[in-house]
C-alpha cells in the first residue's frame, strides 16, 4: 500500500474515532503543516480544526461511518466516491472526495455531497 492510501485510510477511519486526541495525533501525521479541507458546508485549516469538525459529525450522525466504494490515486491527487452509512449499515449518503498529496501527506480535500 503506497502512502497516499495509508494516509487515506487514516482519513477514513478518522471520521468514526470517538477518541479526539488519538483522532487528532493520527490527523497531524497524515497532514502537511498548511492543510486545507472544504466540503458544501464548512473550509477549514489544519488538522486540529479537522478533528474538531469530526467531533461535531460523530455528534449528529451517532454511529455512522464511511465505507469507500473506490479510491484511484495518480500524480500526487486522489478521487474516492464513498457511501456515508448509519449504524444499521444503511447508505444514508453518497459522496466523492478529491485530495492533493505532498511528500505522501495530505495537504488539501473537498468534498462534494448534496447537502441533506
Amino acid at each position: 500500500m503506497n502512502e497516499a492510501n495509508q494516509a487515506w485510510e487514516i482519513y477514513r477511519a478518522s471520521w468514526s474515532n470517538e477518541n479526539s486526541g488519538k483522532r487528532a495525533e493520527e490527523l497531524q501525521k497524515i497532514t502537511t503543516d498548511d492543510f486545507k479541507y472544504r466540503d458544501p458546508n464548512i473550509e477549514l485549516s489544519g488538522f486540529e480544526q479537522l478533528s474538531d469538525y469530526m467531533s461535531e459529525f460523530q455528534k449528529e450522525f451517532t454511529g455512522s461511518s464511511f465505507v469507500i466504494r473506490d479510491f484511484i490515486v495518480h500524480h500526487n491527487r486522489s478521487l474516492s466516491n464513498w457511501n456515508m452509512v448509519n449504524c444499521e449499515n444503511e447508505v444514508i449518503a453518497k459522496g466523492t472526495d478529491f485530495a492533493t498529496y505532498e511528500n505522501g501527506k495530505l495537504k488539501q480535500i473537498t468534498g462534494f455531497f448534496k447537502e441533506g
